[in-house]
């Protein structure tokens, strides 16, 4: 009878071992189908995606939450360099490390890219001993348990990679790693498809902008040339009278030369805004002495001064040599000290100096005319504006174009002012001991 009882029990206990693990079956089994259901909320997102930001934000969330893990990292492949495109559960100074990753970097994230396949790391002592160079960096990454980074392969070519990280290792298994595979496969097709989506939608904006400018300088056009114009013929015609006195027809003849080489002006200004807006202005850049272009402001400025009853003064700086096209820098410089001249009360002064800075050296226009209003000042640079809409004597484009001119040389632009206090503009350009590493590309972009 005992030996009954013990096969009974045995039995019984064999029974209740077999149902629980039924149950953990179809457990597993109801999890699963569950993540199923939502990889296809997930795929059919990322189908319907259109920017790169919008697959960013699926595979961020959804994505994450579907393979239940705690922390991801999503990087774009452009040609050799990487671009961060997000990253979730990742503090802000390692993103900012992130974003510095070359294709070089020792990461999972990187090491995927180049490997061209998944790279699975079952333990953050096992992330510790296989990226140990970089570890100092990225040692808030060494946290979890788990580590899946997979490249995103689109019709044999890599558009980026991915990367989950796991608190659990037991939470990873076979199922994982496929769910985590069939979102790296729908994120490689919708950031591909993405990327074209965003490029061509950069173009449409680029020829609106043009299309646009276009419009504008045809509007300038019917305006603000017919005024010269009108003067020219006027002139002209007046002069046709053979009776006209000496002193009269010498004050025609000027009036129409003024004229004439207001339209110049005007014409230049109209082409420097379209090649900008076209990228197609390019820079001969070299290295520029800062006293010639001193001197050259002296000798082309002073005069027009002198008949404006202005002082007008430059403080050279000896020796220093910028990297620039001096073609556009005597444009520029000339810009901004005719605008000083052209605003500044009778009796007033413009001065230009320059001073040396780390790598660069700052010019200064400086004059003592009515200064800018406040709520003026945000609209300098842009274009076809002008703080007296009543002023005729140009369209509104200088400062636009002194703005992308000193840009493309790697440089910025400010202004300081206050009203009844004069006004100080100031830009610099890369000094020749400096790096010419932002000019050459700048020029490389125009």
């Amino acid at each position: 009878m005992l030996t009954e009882a013990s096969s009974t029990e045995s039995a019984g206990s064999a029974g209740e071992s077999h149902a629980a693990e039924l149950e953990r079956l179809n457990e597993e089994i109801r999890r699963v189908a569950a993540r199923a259901t939502r990889l296809l909320e997930v795929t059919t997102a990322l189908s319907e995606a259109q920017s790169v930001e919008d697959v960013t934000e699926v595979v961020l969330t959804q994505g994450l939450a579907v393979v239940e893990a705690s922390r991801g990292v999503l990087v774009l492949l452009e040609g050799d360099h990487l671009r961060l495109l997000g990253t979730r559960g990742v503090s802000p100074a390692l993103e900012a490390q992130i974003t510095l990753l070359g294709l070089d970097a020792e990461v999972p994230v990187v090491h995927a890219i180049r490997k061209g396949s998944m790279i699975s790391i079952e333990s953050a002592e096992e992330f510790r001993a296989k990226y140990v160079s970089t570890y100092e960096n990225f040692g808030e990454l060494a946290d979890m348990q788990t580590y899946l980074s997979m490249p995103l392969i689109h019709a044999g070519e890599t558009v980026g990679a991915i990367s989950f990280h796991f608190k659990e290792a037991a939470a990873v298994g076979a199922s994982d790693r496929t769910f985590t595979l069939l979102i790296a496969q729908a994120a490689a097709t919708a950031l591909h498809r993405a990327r074209t989506y965003d490029a061509e939608l950069d173009k449409r904006r680029h020829a609106e902008l043009l299309a646009q400018a276009r419009e504008d300088v045809l509007g300038v056009v019917a305006h603000d040339l017919r005024n010269p114009l009108n003067l020219i013929q006027m002139t002209a015609e007046l002069m046709i009278d053979e009776e006209l006195p000496l002193q009269k027809r010498r004050e025609m003849l000027d009036i129409a030369i003024r004229a004439a080489k207001q339209m110049n002006r005007l014409i230049d200004d109209l082409l420097d805004t379209v090649r900008l807006q076209a990228g197609r202005l390019f820079l001969d850049v070299e290295e520029v002495s800062v006293q010639a272009i001193m001197k050259q402001a002296e000798e082309t400025y002073r005069p027009l001064a002198q008949r404006r009853h202005l002082h007008f003064e430059t403080a050279p700086l000896d020796g220093a040599m910028v990297r620039a096209d001096p073609a556009r820098v005597s444009q520029i410089v000339g810009n901004l000290i005719g605008n000083a001249i052209k605003f500044s009360r009778e009796d007033g002064s413009v001065k230009l100096c320059a001073k040396s800075e780390e790598k660069q050296v700052v010019f200064q226009v400086v004059d003592d005319g009515p200064g800018i209003p406040p709520d003026s000042m945000s609209h300098l640079f842009d274009n076809f504006w002008q703080a007296r809409k009543n002023d005729r004597r140009g369209v509104g484009l200088g400062l636009a174009i002194v703005k992308e001119l000193v840009e493309a040389h790697g440089g910025k632009i400010w202004v300081e002012s206050q009203v009844d206090h004069g006004s100080t503009f100031s830009f610099s350009l890369p000094s020749t001991d400096g790096s010419a590493e932002s000019v050459t590309r700048a020029s490389a972009q125009q």
